[in-house]
This record gives C-alpha cells, sequence and structure tokens, in this order.
C-alpha cells in the first residue's frame, strides 16, 4: 500500500512568514497560443519540503551535493502529540529515517497557526543526529534556529509538512521523498510517500 505524505502546492495554501506566497497563474492558453502552461511563484520551502545544510550552515551541503539515497529508507512513525518533542520522547527503533506526527497537520487545510505547532527541542535533535539519517515532521518548521543548526550541521536531512503520517502512526515503512534536483538550493519543495508492506 502507497500513502502520500505530500500536501498539494495550491492557491491560498498556507506558507510560512518572510516565505514567498506560493502563486499559480496561467501563462498561456489553449485558446491563444494553443497549448497550456503555467507559471509557479514559490519558495524552496513551500508546502511538503526539504531542509539541507545550506539552509542554516555556512558552506554547507546545497540540494545537488546531496546523495539521493540521503533522502529515502526504512522509517518508524511515531505519534507525539505535544507542544515540545523532548529528548525522551525519542524512541529506541530500528530505522535510519524518524517521522513524527504532531497532529499539526490536521489544522492545514484552514491554514495552521504559526504561533503554536509542536517543535522539536535542541536536546532532541542532538539525540535524533546519533541515530538518524532523516527526521520528518507534520509541523510547518522542526524548530528554533538553533535545532536546525543542530541537525543541519550533523547533515541530518529534515522534511517539514508532512501530510497522512496519522495513517501509518506505529509501523514501519519505506520513506520516498523526491525533492527537485535544484543547483545550488538550500531545500525544495517534494513528492514524499510511504510504502507500507
Amino acid at each position: 500500500m502507497i500513502i502520500d505524505l505530500t500536501f498539494p502546492i495550491e492557491n491560498g495554501m498556507p506558507y510560512y512568514p518572510g516565505d514567498p506566497q506560493p502563486k499559480i497563474e496561467k501563462f498561456t492558453s489553449i485558446e491563444k497560443e494553443g497549448y497550456v502552461v503555467h507559471k509557479l511563484t514559490i519558495g524552496t520551502h513551500t508546502g511538503t519540503h526539504v531542509d539541507v545544510p545550506s539552509h542554516f550552515i555556512p558552506e554547507g551541503k546545497t540540494l545537488d551535493q546531496i546523495e539521493i539515497t540521503r533522502f529515502s529508507g526504512k522509517a518508524y512513525v511515531i505519534a507525539i502529540e505535544k507542544e515540545k518533542i523532548n529528548k525522551e520522547d525519542i524512541p529506541n527503533v530500528e530505522s535510519e529515517i524518524l517521522l513524527i506526527y504532531t497532529g499539526t497537520s490536521k489544522s492545514w487545510k484552514n491554514g495552521w497557526n504559526i504561533n503554536k505547532y509542536s517543535i522539536i527541542t535542541e536536546e532532541a535533535s542532538k539525540e535524533i543526529s546519533k541515530r538518524f539519517k532523516l527526521v520528518g515532521i507534520d509541523s510547518p518548521s522542526i524548530g528554533s534556529f538553533e535545532t536546525h543548526r543542530i541537525l543541519l550541521k550533523n547533515e541530518i536531512i529534515i522534511v517539514e509538512n508532512l501530510a497522512n503520517l496519522d495513517k501509518i502512526i506505529g509501523k514501519y515503512v519505506d520513506f520516498l521523498c523526491f525533492p527537485l534536483l535544484i543547483k545550488g538550493a538550500d531545500g525544495s519543495p517534494v513528492r514524499a510517500i510511504a510504502i507500507v508492506r
């Protein structure tokens, strides 16, 4: 079974303050030019997206410098529905990827409250850095700037704004995440899926 973990990119979607407002416009039409092309205005952290080291780390690796195998692998999905995810909340599991359902994604359609969503603490991020190659969450941000720096300095890939994690809580899955190959980028929207065997 395949579960889509991606929110659609669309006009009116939530976006992080300070990021470009996502906009999809018809650029050509069948009636006028004979074919349809749309123009997309988005940021590298629009919707379900990946953060790579250069997002916060000077001289950190850019998206095109990361091996494609770093974005996929065996994952465990855990539910931690509280404001702050602490070191003791990080499970001892046999996987290279940790996906965290916080419940924040339930408010996606109504626009999440940017002042109220679940985050990973700095101590928890240190623990994650020792045990996983990628961490994903259904919140719009994994945590503070320092939490980002701890993870990205250790080249831990971050995926934010994941959808449908509530459908696979407590399961081991094959997590596949496909960012756009953007030269020199600090992140990218992704198509993320989970394969449940």
